[in-house]
C-alpha cells in the first residue's frame, strides 16, 4: 500500500536546527510551521529572507493567499527566498516559533517572495466569436 503525501506537509524533511547551530532565527519556518500554517488573508508580516550566501534579511511584507508572500523590498528574481515569517504586530497565532538554522535550509526548496500570479482562467475557455475575445485591447 502506498502512502499519499499530503499538501499540508512541508516541502522537505530537514532538521530546522541542531544543538550545535551557531546562528538561529526564530520564526514560523517554511520548512516547518510556516508551511502548514498561514498568517491570514492580507496579514502584515515580517519575512525572514535568505540568499545563496546564507545572508538573512528581515523585511516587511503581506500575505495575499496561501503560501504566497509579497514585499516591496525585493523582486521575484532577486535570489532571496523565504526562510520563514513572523506576524508584524508581534503576535504568535500558531504558538511558539520554530528555531531555524540558515545553514541547514534547502534554499532551492524555499518559496520566492513576490511570485508571479497564478492564472486560473484563460481566454481559451471562451467560445470563438465571444465579445471578450474580440475586444480590441486583447487583440494586441
Amino acid at each position: 500500500m502506498s502512502r499519499r503525501r499530503s499538501k499540508t506537509v512541508p516541502p522537505c524533511n530537514v532538521p530546522l536546527a541542531v544543538p550545535g547551530s551557531l546562528r538561529v532565527e526564530r520564526c514560523y519556518a517554511m520548512h516547518g510551521k510556516g508551511w502548514i500554517q498561514n498568517p491570514g488573508w492580507n496579514a502584515r508580516v515580517e519575512l525572514v529572507l535568505i540568499d545563496d550566501s546564507r545572508d538573512v534579511w528581515n523585511v516587511l511584507g503581506f500575505h495575499p493567499e496561501p503560501r504566497r508572500f509579497h514585499t516591496d523590498a525585493v523582486d521575484c528574481e532577486s535570489g532571496w527566498r523565504i526562510l520563514g515569517w513572523r506576524m508584524a504586530d508581534g503576535s504568535k497565532p500558531h504558538g511558539e516559533y520554530d528555531y531555524v538554522d540558515p545553514e541547514l535550509a534547502q534554499i532551492d526548496r524555499l518559496p520566492q517572495p513576490n511570485p508571479e500570479p497564478v492564472v486560473t482562467h484563460s481566454i481559451s475557455c471562451h467560445p470563438p466569436g465571444s465579445a471578450l475575445i474580440a475586444h480590441p485591447m486583447l487583440m494586441t
